[in-house]
């Protein structure tokens, strides 16, 4: 029986669960395995030996989630829903951006993650 050439995997580059794409073995050590993403295809080592971490995501429920605003303010840790996108995320890290203004990253269940505006003034 013959080994799978895919598998699916965190790619350490676009930071997507995505298929990755087997190309070769470390030599000497058969455990290590040169992956290469179908999404970015940025080519990655991993050790087989070691095993996955389980996932440890929690579902979020809709009702617990805040509606996402550029003009709030947000935490690391709160849970988001994107009216547009349809989707439920959590706030991972906040950022200051190039020009001055704020950004949230938020990890969402369908799209991953994404840079989203915060604490946007409007122009009076």
């Amino acid at each position: 029986m013959s080994k799978t050439k895919y598998v699916t995997h965190l790619c350490p580059s676009c930071g997507r669960e995505a298929k990755m794409e087997i190309v070769g073995t470390m030599d000497g050590d058969g455990h290590k395995v040169w992956y290469r993403c179908t999404r970015c295809h940025h080519s990655s080592m991993f050790d087989s030996a070691v095993p996955k971490k389980q996932d440890t995501v929690l579902k979020l429920i809709k009702d617990e989630c805040i509606s996402y605003s550029p003009e709030k303010i947000y935490t690391v840790g709160q849970s988001i829903y994107h009216t547009d996108w349809d989707d439920m995320g959590r706030v991972t890290a906040k950022e200051k951006t190039s020009n001055g203004g704020f950004a949230i990253v938020v990890a969402f269940e369908k799209s991953g993650a994404r840079r989203l505006i915060e604490n946007l003034q409007a122009e009076a």
